[in-house]
């Protein structure tokens, strides 16, 4: 009988109580730093599935006007997405993960200009509180993710977008008038039939977007006095780095007014601080530059001299020729805008201060839109995706059930299974799909804000994957886990819910999507070693030196020991008898080596006792030796005795 005749099997169930006790590790890489804004908790309320980092210049600084234009259809085209943009989401979230206080979406104005409505861009501007070289977030998603209600934080409302027609007071302004046969309000984009000296069909147009605001005398013939028409708000300048101020105005009627002149009608535009600078009006003089009435001077148009009688004849007389200097066509309509240093009201809360004053005989009025302070452009980085980070144990072993959980930064909110894992073995294969993963919140589903999903068999079912017995040890196994959302893939609808990551492959893989993750693990299996040994103990002629006769009885020991790294449960090995033998009944003996192995073992099925976890038995001229659970660095060994035929 010789070694190569013994067989052994070991099935591989159970980690060792110390490789059980590691912790389930997630892959951070699919979450975000710093960490997804969410107002209500995950899976609750409303959750955000995109947003797009806006770096701000190291010279903003505390209340600043950031702004940033960005073209959400675009973002989403990088994210290999399609759905219907939502405009209620859009939010700025600052760098420490609170909303921004003071912020605004503009969807009718885009790089400056009145934008068409529904393209899915515009103009995001808030108030920073947070200097110097900042990151801030704009988080968007699409309705098909759930509908978002609208942006509750407080608008800045410099160009009227935030108002509705007719309202005197708009958000964050207030305005007055000295009476009601004065014009205070917001309008929309019109034309109006105005007449006075002549008929005219005025544009009444917005500088940017669909709304603007009136003040003086439109509706009716105004009467005299100063201020009879006022719209002012404070604002909180910089302290550091203020920036400057524009304005921006259009004067329409048939008045005039003159530098240094405060007769008949002008508008007048204040800075109001700890002092007051007149940056639009005849105070502040420039009419060329910065017109404050319709029309140029003290006196009526005439062949020599510019003045009131038109309509917007600006610095034009009669002659048709400018006496002023100016070069805007004579009637025309355009919007003027100042721009004014703030430095001399650095760290103040001042003013803005829009005055309408009238003398009697023509009607004269002004439209204001667009006020802009303390501007610092943020540049827009690349679109992100909400995350997920899978997470297992780091090792199993032939023969165990996985366990899987995900953490999720947002909702996903795809149909059926939202959530999903794959296994690939360590050369890459697929050898299980679609496993389900589910939240029912009831078992430690808010782990540190996010959501956790697993296939526990808390719901009373359990979707699982089990290591086959046949594995041997190995690297390089991968948990692939899938967070879905309810878009639809621009990479094939195989991909939808999948948001892709800028410029990378198709492949569904982490290092292409936000919301796939890989979690590495390995399977270690038991290393089982077997040696057998034998000696002749007696051979009825010589006591100290026996020899391998007829006769003769030789005794055996196997030995299997465990390397580990991983316990081997269920260890079973067997040794078949040559023809030329008789096993020796009672011989059988066991312990954790040869030298050891004193246990009787119940060899001839007597009932004999046994004090160990070893177990043997021999059945015809088969031996069998097993083990119930073989620890890493453990051994067992069976000795026992035959006679040479």
């Amino acid at each position: 009988m010789d070694c190569g005749l013994l067989t052994f099997r070991a099935a591989c169930l159970a980690l060792l109580a110390a490789l059980l006790a590691v912790p389930f590790l997630p892959a951070q890489a699919d979450l975000r730093a710093p960490g997804w804004w969410d107002p209500d908790g995950v899976a609750s309320g409303e959750d955000w599935h995109y947003r797009v980092p806006v770096t701000l210049p190291a010279t903003s600084s505390v209340n600043s006007t950031a702004k940033v234009n960005v073209d959400f259809a675009t973002l989403m085209t990088q994210l290999g997405i399609t759905g219907t943009f939502d405009i209620n989401s859009v939010r700025v979230v600052r760098p420490g993960g609170t909303l921004a206080t003071t912020q605004e979406y503009t969807d009718r104005i885009f790089n400056d200009a009145t934008d068409a409505a529904g393209n899915n861009r515009g103009e995001v501007k808030w108030i920073v509180e947070d200097g110097g070289a900042q990151t801030y977030y704009i988080y968007f998603d699409i309705t098909q993710n759930g509908a978002k209600a609208a942006n509750p934080q407080t608008p800045i409302n410099a160009n009227f977008e935030r108002s509705s027609t007719g309202q005197e007071d708009p958000t964050n302004w207030t305005g007055t008038r000295a009476a009601t046969t004065y014009d205070a309000q917001v309008r929309p984009n019109e034309n109006v039939t105005v007449a006075d000296n002549t008929t005219v069909n005025t544009n009444g147009n917005a500088n940017t977007g669909n709304f603007s605001y009136l003040i003086g005398a439109r509706t009716n013939a105004d009467g005299n006095g100063t201020d009879r028409a006022v719209l002012s708000r404070t604002i909180t300048v910089p302290a550091t780095n203020p920036g400057s101020i524009t304005v921006r105005w259009k004067p329409q009627g048939w008045d005039s007014s003159a530098n240094g002149a405060t007769r008949w009608d002008f508008i007048r535009i204040q800075i109001v601080g700890t002092t007051t600078t007149e940056i639009v009006g005849p105070t502040a003089g420039n009419y060329v530059t910065r017109p404050f009435a319709p029309n140029f001077g003290t006196g009526s148009q005439n062949p020599t001299n510019s003045g009131y009688g038109p309509y917007n004849g600006w610095d034009f007389n009669t002659g048709g020729t400018h006496t002023a200097g100016m070069t805007v066509a004579n009637g025309a309509e355009p919007w003027w805008t100042h721009t004014q240093s703030l430095a001399a009201f650095a760290g103040q809360t001042v003013t803005i201060r829009f005055s309408s004053n009238h003398a009697s005989s023509f009607r004269s009025w002004f439209l204001i839109d667009d006020i802009e302070w303390s501007i610092v452009n943020g540049t827009l980085g690349t679109p992100e995706g909400f995350g997920v980070a899978g997470s297992t144990s780091s090792s199993f072993v032939p023969g165990q059930t996985m366990t899987i959980s995900a953490t999720v930064d947002a909702d996903p909110t795809g149909a059926g299974n939202p959530v999903t894992a794959n296994v690939y073995d360590d050369s890459g294969t697929l050898v299980a799909s679609n496993i389900r993963l589910y939240n029912d919140g009831t078992h430690g589903d808010a782990v540190a804000g996010d959501a956790t999903w697993t296939n526990d068999g808390s719901d009373g079912s359990n979707p699982t994957y089990t290591i086959p017995l046949s594995a041997a040890t190995s690297t390089g196994w991968t948990l692939r886990v899938f967070a879905d959302d309810a878009s639809n893939s621009t990479l094939g609808a195989a991909n939808n819910g999948l948001v892709h990551r800028n410029g990378q492959p198709a492949a569904q893989t982490e290092a292409n999507y936000w919301n796939i993750d890989d979690f590495s693990f390995d399977v270690a299996g038991a290393a089982l070693s077997v040696t057998k040994i034998s000696s002749v103990i007696s051979d009825g002629v010589s006591a100290s030196n026996p020899k391998a006769l007829p006769g003769a009885v030789v005794r055996y020991c196997i030995t299997i020991g465990n390397a580990g790294p991983a316990a081997a449960d269920t260890v079973s090995a067997s040794d078949t008898l040559p023809a030329n033998v008789s096993f020796e009944a009672g011989s059988m003996r066991s312990g954790n080596s040869c030298g050891s192995a004193s246990t009787v073992e119940d060899d001839n099925a007597t009932g004999t006792d046994e004090s160990d976890p070893v177990g043997a038995s021999i059945s015809g001229s088969t031996i069998t030796i097993t083990h119930t659970s073989l620890a890493s660095g453990a051994s067992m060994a069976l000795i026992f005795s035959v006679t040479i035929d």
